[in-house]
């Protein structure tokens, strides 16, 4: 059942990726992959419940994605020229950046509400806790792959 519930959460979670040609995507495609099986197993989802999780959660991550890229690529151009930075400019920097903070922390509570509405409160504690050991599981898995090279 578990297996089936993996494959299952992978299906929904790869379905709004498209087949990439070029390596770094296929990278990440493949730690989307990861995380998704990750996430699977660490909430425990029922078939019913990946059924109505991994589309919120999809639009989650694109939606966090895209106010990171958004922010990116506003900020490309405001620290340029970090040193030679006026203090007006500075200022803007930091009220940009902490705008960014707050509109990633509204996301994150939009979608909060959703994730309880369809695996629970308990389930959602998770999740957020499950997206942490991945980011640190992932760190380690580069850092052992980086000392493998060296």
């Amino acid at each position: 059942m578990k297996k089936y519930l993996i494959i299952i959460a992978i299906a929904f979670g790869l379905a709004n990726f498209t087949k990439a040609q070029n390596p770094r995507a296929d990278k990440k495609e493949k730690i989307e992959s990861l995380k998704v099986a990750f996430i699977t197993e660490k909430l425990d989802l029922s078939v019913e419940e990946a059924q109505k999780f991994w589309p919120v959660y999809n639009k989650y991550t694109a939606e966090l994605e895209k106010s990171r890229k958004d922010f990116r690529g506003q900020m490309v151009g405001e620290l340029k020229n970090l040193d030679q930075m006026s203090n007006a400019e500075a200022d803007k920097a930091l009220r940009d950046m902490i705008e960014f903070r707050s509109k990633e922390l509204d996301i994150t509570k939009q979608y909060t509400n959703e994730f309880k509405k369809v695996i629970g409160p308990q389930k959602a504690v998770k999740l957020f806790v499950a997206e942490q050991e991945f980011k640190k599981e992932l760190l380690k898995m580069l850092r052992q792959k980086q000392q493998g090279k060296g």
